[in-house]
């Protein structure tokens, strides 16, 4: 059975995403406290928001309610949790949605996701923090691309 994919991304605007560490931390008593790794697939809680007319309210409160019927079936969402793009993750409501804000045929709805973490590479992690431990720009490893036409050609180029 294919899940069902939300329609709308969340608006940017009030947009907060909580990640889920499965860090443990212990308090003592005239020191710095303990941590320890307790969990792993510790699930993120994503506070979303929509703006939209009366057709996206509608659709938004049926897709709640298909949901609801089955709420141990995840759904799809294009979230940005983990990493900087948007990606899709399979997500819960975390309760039913809240109807924010009504203005003339504008419905502002707010909803609480549990949303399943993506799984990490380690490496690439170990390998970012890396780089922002030699002092290195981190865009160097996101977009070379920019430094190979902004930099390198004119230099190539020269004056020719």
């Amino acid at each position: 059975m294919a899940l069902n994919r939300m329609k709308y991304c969340s608006t940017q605007q009030s947009y907060s995403a909580n990640i889920g560490d499965g860090v443990i931390s212990q308090i003592l008593d005239g020191g710095a406290d303990r941590y320890r790794r307790s969990l792993k697939g510790v699930v993120h809680t994503v506070s979303s928001r929509w703006v939209v007319g009366e057709a996206g309210y509608q659709y938004l409160m049926a897709f709640y309610r298909v949901w609801a019927r089955n709420p141990s079936q995840p759904f799809i969402a294009r979230l940005c949790v983990d990493n900087a793009p948007v990606e899709d993750y399979q997500c819960f409501f975390g309760g039913a949605p809240t109807l924010t804000e009504k203005q003339a045929l504008v419905f502002t709805v707010t909803a609480n996701l549990k949303v399943k973490p993506l799984a990490v590479d380690d490496d690439l992690d170990d390998l970012i923090v890396e780089v922002g431990n030699g002092g290195e720009d981190l865009a160097s490893l996101t977009n070379p691309l920019e430094k190979l036409v902004n930099e390198d050609l004119p230099e190539a180029l020269g004056d020719f």
